[in-house]
């Protein structure tokens, strides 16, 4: 192999491992809460809507309901996040080795990405389980996307800057 195609295959090497890398250290830690408020990497779980439910003025039945609902899904979320923790241990492992076979670490970040997919997914589909189950007004606040209902309930996040 000419010096040139060493230079390209180990730049490109380089590239797709530090990828990886960043994308199990940001995985790894199960992303994070920004000071801005939003998510970082990680996916949303359900201790968020346990909060969000508490937040509600719900009446006993439909607290209890919505609860049930999260409860039932605890077990999906509780499989779905082993498998991505497993396979992020596999990646790190594979980066670890020092000379990872490509294929096989592009295998385990597809695997990776598609976990993060289905834990999304599953989120969402206990989301839309509760919200069918309150009445309109509240329904209407618990789709609403976060920076809404914290500005419906604080006010503007930010002062309005005048140029």
């Amino acid at each position: 192999m000419s010096p040139r195609k060493k230079a390209a295959f180990w730049t490109a090497a380089l590239a797709v491992g530090s990828v990886a890398t960043l994308a199990a250290a940001t995985a790894a830690t199960g992303g994070g809460h920004c000071r801005h408020g939003g998510w970082h990497g990680g996916t949303p779980g359900l201790a968020q809507l346990e909060r969000r439910i508490d937040r509600l003025d719900l009446s006993a039945d439909a607290r209890t309901k919505a609860f049930a609902i999260v409860d039932a899904s605890r077990g999906d979320e509780r499989d779905l996040r082993e498998k991505t923790r497993a396979a992020h241990e596999a990646l790190r492992s594979m980066l670890e080795s020092g000379s990872p076979n490509e294929k096989k670490l592009d295998a385990k970040v597809e695997e990776l990405g598609s976990l993060r997919t289905q834990q999304h997914k599953q989120f969402l589909h206990t989301l839309i389980q509760v919200g069918a189950l309150l009445p309109e007004d509240q329904r209407a606040q618990w789709f609403a996307p976060r920076r809404e209902r914290e500005e419906g309930a604080r006010g503007p996040m930010r002062p309005e800057t005048t140029r």
